[in-house]
């Protein structure tokens, strides 16, 4: 059928109905035993303009005003239906990335931003599984796919809500949009060569760490679970989120405050007087765990993800040695802003911390979190390098690592693997 027959026939539905019927048109042109040809593809490009996004008018013209937010959630309503009963994972995916694949409009942008918030929200395994095919073919580190991942922790991990249970349960769900998604978030906060501050909310890392923590395998899942893509699609190269939970749990130690310990405070019974001299006895509450802790928890389950992400001879590998090398320049200038006084060392060689610690020396405690950040990254270094997760130009790697300020366990790994190569 023609551009133009196709087009009269979809001009005889308002809208929504119309962008109901062009998708099915979408899917008979593009989803076939052989891709499809570029007229093809062009006219479908020029139904989803028109007769879905609402962006060109019938005489091909821009228009100046695009869907109104109403029109908006009736889209997402029926892409979502869309993607709910289709049973085919290429067709589905076919549909999405054409949809919203490419360099978009942010009109395009902002309605997938609200699907996928929606998605989250509904636990939608059909709708994140797309969106994680979408992450990992635009980049997971491109402005768009930022972009969605910005939008996603605004309306879900900025407020500490109830809704942590549907969170965690995402990576059972839809791990491989999870896995996207991580990684796409470890590239929004990372730290600059000059110190700042840009750690991730403390609600986002909480579900990061137990979405890593137990589940050994999940920063793996777009590795292993190739994505079903369109007949000639190019697949882009999963990429996990290792290194960059890597950085956060390394960086840590320099950048977040360890709270008080308020043990003695918590297991105190309180005792409220009410208006009859009676008291009333309250157990004390559980709190929750220092952040310091919980990028502890995470460091471990960074490890248990690099255990399990031993692969066999010529599979791919999970950890960049570039991406890993480039957390040395950040530990050398943090290094720099660090004057060790000599309890410091002798803390580093291991010399009992307690009379450093209650000296309260800011000197010496930098250098004490320092030697921390040394030793996470070196335990990192040493079970991908054991486990054989690191591709790359591990030589490099080795030289990047000599140049941070002396810790014993870093010097072993280098010389050990520095014989072996």
């Amino acid at each position: 059928m023609a551009l133009t027959d196709i087009k009269h026939s979809l001009r005889k539905f308002e809208f929504p109905v119309c962008a109901k019927e062009a998708l099915i048109r979408i899917e008979q042109l593009l989803v076939s035993r052989v891709a499809p040809t570029n007229k093809q593809v062009d006219i479908s490009m020029d139904i989803i303009a028109e007769f879905i996004f609402w962006e060109m008018d019938r005489r091909g013209n821009r228009r100046s005003t695009g869907l109104s937010p109403l029109q908006e959630l009736q889209l997402i309503d029926i892409i979502c239906d869309y993607l709910s009963t289709c049973a085919n994972e290429t067709t589905k995916n076919t549909i999405f990335l054409s949809l919203f694949g490419g360099q978009e409009s942010q009109r395009r942008l902002k309605v997938l931003s609200i699907l996928a918030s929606m998605a989250v929200s509904a636990s939608s395994t059909p709708v994140l599984l797309a969106v994680g095919v979408w992450l990992q073919q635009m980049g997971c580190s491109s402005p768009q796919s930022l972009q969605l991942a910005e939008n996603i922790i605004r309306d879900h991990f900025f407020l500490n809500t109830s809704n942590q249970r549907v969170l965690k349960s995402l990576a059972t769900t839809a791990p491989q949009f999870v896995s996207n998604f991580i990684t796409a978030v470890t590239e929004l906060y990372m730290h600059d060569e000059q110190g700042s501050n840009n750690m991730p909310p403390r609600n986002l890392l909480e579900v990061i760490t137990s979405w890593v923590y137990t589940n050994p395998t999940l920063c793996m899942s777009a590795q292993l679970n190739a994505a079903a893509l369109p007949n000639g699609a190019i697949p882009m190269a999963a990429v996990t989120p290792l290194a960059g939970l890597i950085h956060w749990c390394a960086l840590a130690p320099l950048y977040v405050k360890d709270e008080a310990d308020d043990k003695e405070e918590s297991t105190k019974v309180k005792r409220i007087k009410l208006e009859h001299e009676r008291e009333l006895t309250v157990k004390p509450v559980r709190k929750p765990a220092r952040e310091a802790e919980v990028y502890m928890m995470l460091q471990l389950g960074v490890l248990q993800s690099l255990r399990a992400a031993r692969r066999p001879p010529g599979a791919p590998c999970a950890v960049s040695a570039q991406q890993l090398a480039a957390l040395a320049p950040r530990l050398a200038a943090a290094a720099c802003r660090v004057q060790p006084s000599p309890a410091a060392l002798q803390l580093s060689n291991n010399v009992c911390a307690l009379s450093l610690l209650k000296s309260k020396n800011i000197d010496d405690l930098m250098m004490v979190s320092l030697q921390d950040c040394l030793d996470r990254i070196g335990q990192a270094v040493q079970v991908a390098l054991a486990n054989g997760c690191v591709y790359g130009n591990i030589s490099n790697l080795l030289a990047a690592l000599d140049t941070l300020p002396e810790n014993r366990l870093l010097r072993i790994i280098i010389k050990t693997h520095q014989q072996s190569i």
